[in-house]
C-alpha cells in the first residue's frame, strides 16, 4: 500500500505519515530522513524528531540525496517512510558548484524503485503552490519540479491525503 501525504508547513503532515506507516507495520519501519541540517535550527529540529520516534519501531537512515542506495538495504516485507521530499529536492537541486535544473525524473525513478521493491511506502511532500507571488526563475522552477515529482507520485499511490492545520482530506483512498 502507497500513501502521498501533502501539506504545508507544520501541518501535521510528518505526524500522520509516521501513524499510518506504523499501522502498516508495527515492528519496523524504515524512516528514510532526508533533510540535511545546514544550521544548528536545522539540528535542533531533527533532534526532535529522532527523540519522538524513540521506541516506536522505527529504523531510521539518513539519505539526503541518491534513494537509489537505500533500495539495496530494503525488502519485500519492509514498510518504508520517507520524509520528506521537498529535503530531497532541495538537497539534489541545490549542489556545491550550482543549480540541476531538472533532477525530478531522478528523484521519481528512485522513489519508484522503493515502491517496486518494498510492501508499503509512506511518502511526505509539502504543498507550495497556493499563494500568487511571482517568484525568481530559481524559485518558480524549484516549485515546477516539486509539482511534477507531487503529480507523478499521486499517479502511483493508492492513497493521497493533504494535511492542513491537522486536519486530513483523502482526494484518493484505497484501503485493500
Amino acid at each position: 500500500m502507497n500513501y502521498l501525504i501533502i501539506g504545508g508547513s507544520k501541518s501535521g503532515k510528518s505526524d500522520y505519515g509516521e501513524k499510518i506507516a506504523l499501522s502498516l507495520n508495527k515492528d519496523k519501519v524504515i524512516y528514510i530522513a532526508t533533510m540535511k541540517p545546514y544550521d544548528e535550527e536545522d539540528k535542533k529540529r531533527i533532534e526532535k524528531h529522532i527523540r519522538k520516534r524513540l521506541g516506536l519501531g522505527f529504523f531510521t537512515l539518513e539519505q539526503f540525496k541518491d534513494l537509489k542506495e537505500v533500495s539495496k538495504n530494503i525488502n519485500k516485507e519492509d514498510t518504508v517512510l520517507i520524509d520528506s521530499v521537498t529535503s530531497l529536492l532541495v538537497n539534489e537541486m541545490f549542489i556545491k558548484d550550482g543549480i540541476i535544473e531538472s533532477p525530478s525524473l531522478k528523484i521519481l525513478n528512485d522513489i519508484k524503485e522503493i515502491i517496486c521493491k518494498v510492501k508499503n511506502v509512506v511518502i511526505i511532500s509539502d504543498y507550495i503552490f497556493n499563494d500568487s507571488i511571482k517568484y525568481d526563475n530559481v524559485s518558480e522552477n524549484f516549485k515546477k519540479e516539486l509539482g511534477r515529482i507531487n503529480t507523478e507520485l499521486a499517479k502511483v499511490c493508492e492513497n493521497v491525503i493533504e494535511c492542513s492545520f491537522n486536519n486530513v482530506k483523502y482526494h484518493k483512498k484505497n484501503l485493500i
